[in-house]
């Protein structure tokens, strides 16, 4: 009995359409070529590189050491491109170090996810890779003991991109597993000559609309890969900065920091005796350079810096163009750049966003803010105003590493108000975090009441009775996320998407456990950034 073909790993790409075989690779003239008469004629197939043998980087390090000689060992390395036209369309398989000869501008984004998402069948998922978009980007790859849905990742489909999937297909001719980002990855027991006809099978599946019965939500918010679109946001970037049109920029921390020991910021374009200011603006930067100085390579190159209250000195600092959070729409699409990235935003999705954020109900009586305050006095003046004891920076340690806040504001009627400034897309998450983490707190923890209520009561014991003892009905808490700011952008709260990204999901898990939810914007008088 014949034995059946061995199955191989392959890794297939799609080419953008117009794209030639030597058009898409980098150093041709390095390559080697051959061609495959079974796939083309005229036409060489594959391209190749390698490195002859040498001793391995290691042997120099061990060696000297080693009591007698070690063996001859040797090493090399090696990568090649098979080219399948098939369909009308050209695909490009890599092996080894094949897929650094390949430039990624030619390839199809997200042609192997769609594959996979239009093959499998929805409860079939074995693996997900996700990037969750927040104040620290978050890479995580999820596997499951069994095939199961979407729903068993526990992934937030409004901030977690999909990088990478893995499922069974449908269909058993495909493979037994198929791995999809912008490549596929598959076994097959399929031989060369085969090849063609097994790609038209994928770039079948990859025009099908099948996965947006089950996975709509990619075509939602996704990263933005090709350089040349890069290039003209770029451009777009600096030619608004270049004109001070910066309604839809401004500055922000792109990692976490340690905001109680925050005296304020600076840049590294500002003389050293130069004040720091308590939040980081896109206009104080751009007094510090000419307009015609201001270049993608200034961006890159410039850099803000987060001093510490207690010594003065930098906490950290970051690239110019890794702070700059900024919104643009081109081509029916918004594009944001966060934390140094470009995301593709649906224009669908950034309205039903905003629409969610705005049937939130507005939390009313507020003052609004002094020029040049500060998040600590204007809770004060907060307070004041609305007859609520200010409970700012009064922290609960549970023996984590972390503290926690009740509130910044407490009301009478058991109202959590959390207040942040709009200086900081990454502040703003955490403010939209701090507040679902302490009305969890709330409902759940009775260690954290009886602290919280210790608190209260050193502070005003009239206010005691707005945080129980037992476990409280959380529909008679309202949790209120304020914003301060001095930004005149049209967009709800003045905020930037993904801003208003966290917002929705922080106030729909908190709408889920019960309690009702409120935001404000209050007004900050000062110059627009």
């Amino acid at each position: 009995m014949p034995r059946s073909p061995r199955q191989q790993k392959l890794t297939l790409y799609l080419l953008k359409e117009g794209t030639t075989r030597t058009g898409c690779l980098r150093n041709l003239e390095a390559l080697d070529r051959y061609t495959i008469p079974a796939l083309s004629r005229g036409e060489d197939s594959v391209f190749l590189t390698w490195t002859p043998p040498h001793s391995p980087a290691w042997m120099s390090y061990v060696e000297p050491h080693v009591s007698g000689d070690l063996p001859d060992l040797y090493a090399a390395s090696s990568g090649a491109v098979l080219f399948v036209e098939s369909s009308g369309r050209l695909f490009a398989l890599t092996f080894g170090q094949g897929r650094h000869l390949l430039d990624p501008e030619n390839l199809e984004s997200d042609f192997g996810l769609k594959v996979v998402l239009n093959s499998v069948a929805p409860d079939q998922l074995k693996s997900v890779d996700a990037k969750t978009i927040d104040e620290t980007t978050m890479h995580t790859r999820r596997d499951v003991s069994r095939d199961s849905s979407l729903s068993a990742f526990g992934l937030d489909v409004s901030r977690d991109l999909l990088r990478a999937v893995t499922g069974r297909p449908r269909d058993p001719s495909l493979g037994p597993r198929l791995t999809g980002s912008d490549a596929l990855g598959l076994y097959t027991r399929s031989g060369v000559p085969e090849l063609p006809a097994l790609a038209a099978q994928f770039l079948e599946a990859y025009q099908a609309n099948d996965y947006k019965v089950y996975f709509d939500f990619i075509d939602f918010l996704r990263p933005e890969k090709s350089p040349a679109r890069v290039r003209a946001l770029e451009d777009r970037l600096v030619d608004a900065l270049r004109r001070e049109d910066i309604s839809d920029v401004h500055l922000a921390a792109p990692e976490p920091l340690d905001w109680l020991d925050i005296e304020g910021f600076k840049f590294s374009t500002q003389s050293d005796d130069e004040a720091t200011s308590s939040d980081p603006r896109i206009t104080s930067y751009l007094t510090t350079r000419d307009a015609e100085e201001v270049t993608l390579q200034a961006l890159k190159n410039d850099r803000m810096v987060a001093i510490r209250a207690s010594d003065g000195q930098a906490q950290a600092s970051w690239p110019i163009l890794r702070c700059v959070v900024y919104q643009v729409e081109l081509d029916d699409q918004l594009y944001v750049l966060s934390a140094g990235d470009w995301f593709r935003i649906n224009l669908d999705f950034k309205e039903r966003v905003y629409e969610d954020v705005n049937k939130l109900s507005v939390l009313e009586g507020l003052p609004d803010a002094d020029s040049g305050t500060d998040e600590s006095a204007y809770n004060v003046k907060a307070a004041t105003a609305i007859g609520g004891l200010c409970l700012d920076r009064k922290l609960i340690y549970d023996g984590g590493p972390d503290k926690m806040e009740i509130c910044d504001v407490l009301t009478r009627e058991g109202g959590l108000i959390h207040v942040k400034q709009r200086g900081s897309s990454s502040t703003l998450s955490h403010l939209f975090l701090q507040g679902l983490n302490s009305a969890e707190r709330l409902l759940q923890d009775a260690d954290f009441r009886r602290e919280a209520r210790v608190i209260v009561e050193g502070e005003d014991a009239a206010f005691l009775d707005a945080i129980p003892e037992e476990r409280p009905n959380p529909e008679s808490h309202e949790v209120s996320f304020v914003v301060i700011t001095r930004s005149t952008r049209d967009t709800p709260l003045t905020l930037p998407f993904f801003s208003l990204v966290s917002l929705r999901a922080a106030a729909n898990r908190l709408a889920g456990f019960g309690f009702r939810v409120s935001v404000a914007a209050v007004r900050e008088p000062s110059q627009t950034g």
